[in-house]
């Protein structure tokens, strides 16, 4: 992998995450302060503890998005912590006879595959960016004979919902340093050209 992308995709991810949470946070802030404010007018002009609890009922939206702001910052300091604990993997997938080894953030050389497991790469785009998403055989799972690393819980999640657009184990083709045309005669080489990159 090539490190210098991959540090910057990744503080071009934190930085954005953190800027689409912004507005958020203030929306929230302001319907819960002009809540507040309405609630004291209403109670001043002597309107009863009735008209506070209608006006504390329309701040409720801005509590829930405040709410959400603030685990969405706990969760972009969680990543940012874990990035920095992390080093980039110096190698994305390793091929042999026997079959493809690959490495994500939290799992450098972890995941392996024999090729009966992989039925190949997939091509998808993701705002702008290609990736490389591997297919795997179907029925395979953590005990499948040979396969090793997918019950770890960062290769569980990836593979179980969608993370940043993408579900699945997949490499950002701008952060390999070699081409995808290259990648895919190497599968074709070591799987005996059963396993291929498709667009």
């Amino acid at each position: 992998m090539d490190r210098d992308v991959v540090l910057a995709a990744r503080s071009r991810t934190l930085r954005a995450r953190r800027i689409s949470t912004w507005p958020m946070a203030v929306g929230g802030a302001l319907i819960v302060a002009i809540a507040v404010l309405l609630g004291v007018e209403l109670v001043s002009d002597g309107d009863g503890a009735g008209a506070f609890a209608w006006a504390a009922l329309q701040g409720l939206p801005g509590v829930v998005l405040l709410v959400g702001a603030s685990r969405e910052f706990a969760a972009v300091r969680r990543l940012r912590e874990l990035w920095n604990t992390t080093e980039v993997p110096a190698v994305a997938m390793r091929m042999s006879a026997r079959g493809l080894r690959c490495s994500i953030d939290m799992t450098p050389d972890e995941l392996f595959f024999p090729w009966s497991a992989v039925t190949g790469f997939q091509l998808r785009t993701w705002r702008g960016q290609r990736f490389l998403v591997l297919a795997l055989a179907p029925g395979v799972t953590a005990s499948t004979p040979g396969v090793s690393g997918l019950d770890h819980p960062d290769v569980e999640r990836v593979l179980h919902r969608k993370v940043f657009g993408i579900k699945g184990i997949r490499f950002a083709v701008s952060t390999l340093r070699r081409p995808a045309e290259e990648i895919d005669q190497a599968l074709t080489h070591f799987s005996e050209g059963r396993v291929r990159i498709h667009p």
